[in-house]
């Protein structure tokens, strides 16, 4: 559902991002049934417009959140947490691969450009908060000081709501170039939850740019 929701999450950072800090934290450690989780998975694919390839959970799956809790903790040290948490979701969530393995965690930290020994080193030093969260992912808001938190999945009108309540102005998004630069590699439905577009327009509009794309689990990926 993290994962299912980025192109919300993206629209929120484009409209409100001078109003607003955004950070991520993983959720805290938890056990997990492998088949429940595929079936959340399966769910989530068919709610949402993002790619979900559930085969993830059919061999050798996690019995808990830990060692990739870590790794995310890892990647955030040398403050590249989001792109690491994207590449983990492009690998694990939309293409169904293995990452319930620590030499697979260490090689896609190096993909992104982290220093690999001082990532191997936090891998095995750093500390992950246990307990219970509730339903996934916990969005916590606070506005002015006043907490407004929310599980599950959040839409683009959760935020504004709160935001226009507050007198905080929506902006206009900044133009595609720019995001894909800055965010790539995007999803094609990032770009159409963004610019409020339908897919056909985005496609075009990316192709125009002269953007580079590659296919990961059925969905266009876009680069500068």
């Amino acid at each position: 559902m993290s994962w299912g929701v980025q192109p919300v999450m993206k629209r929120v950072e484009e409209c409100y991002g001078e109003e607003i800090e955004l950070f991520y934290k993983p959720a805290p450690v938890r056990e997990v049934d492998p088949e429940q989780e595929k079936q959340k998975w399966i769910d989530t694919g068919q709610q949402l417009s993002m790619p979900v390839d559930p085969s993830f959970w059919d061999d050798d799956p996690p019995e808990s959140t830990e060692l990739v809790n870590k790794a995310f903790e890892a990647a955030i040290n040398q403050y590249q947490g989001i792109d690491y948490i994207r590449a983990l979701w492009r690998r694990g969530v939309v293409a169904g691969r293995d990452i319930n393995d620590r030499e697979a965690l260490i090689e896609l930290a190096s993909e992104i450009g982290l220093d690999q020994e001082q990532f191997e080193e936090d891998l095995g030093r750093v500390e992950v908060e246990a307990g219970q969260r509730g339903e996934l992912p916990f969005t916590f808001m606070e506005i002015q000081g006043k907490p407004a938190p929310k599980n599950g999945r959040v839409r683009y009108s959760d935020f504004k709501t709160q935001f226009t309540f507050q007198g905080i102005d929506e902006q206009e998004p900044q133009d595609l170039q720019g995001f894909i630069e800055e965010y790539g590699p995007v999803a094609t439905p990032e770009v159409m939850e963004v610019y409020g577009i339908q897919r056909e327009e985005a496609i075009q509009r990316l192709q125009d740019l002269g953007s580079s794309s590659f296919e990961v689990g059925g969905e266009q990926f876009w680069t500068p």
